[in-house]
């Protein structure tokens, strides 16, 4: 399911939230590292469908590089903030992020 979701719709990110954060009730380092891997991992395997959709090519890589120096770049600057931050206030922000992420894919299914 988070494979079609993730590729169809860009939808998976609030699934997998609400499922770590509830059912999982890992902690804030465990659930970031299983957010970061379960992303790469499904990611890596839509790299094929995407090369061969014709979605993916050589002009893409200048930004792609551009956006993973950025996104590096983010893991660094966000872990201190993370791990300075109580669990409780950790899971309402997400949470939060979580309500704003459903509120926008609804507005956006509506829009279509």
């Amino acid at each position: 399911i988070g494979g079609a979701a993730t590729m169809l719709t860009n939808s998976m990110g609030p699934i997998l939230n609400v499922y770590l954060l509830s059912v999982a009730k890992l902690s804030p380092e465990s659930y970031v590292g299983t957010r970061a891997m379960f992303f790469c991992f499904l990611n890596l395997g839509k790299l094929p469908l995407r090369v061969w959709g014709g979605t993916l090519g050589m002009p893409m890589v200048p930004l792609a590089a551009g956006l993973g120096a950025v996104a590096v770049a983010g893991v660094f600057l966000a872990k201190p903030i993370m791990l300075g931050m109580e669990e409780k206030t950790f899971v309402k922000l997400e949470l939060g992020v979580v309500a704003f992420a459903g509120l926008r894919l609804c507005y956006m299914g509506l829009l279509k």
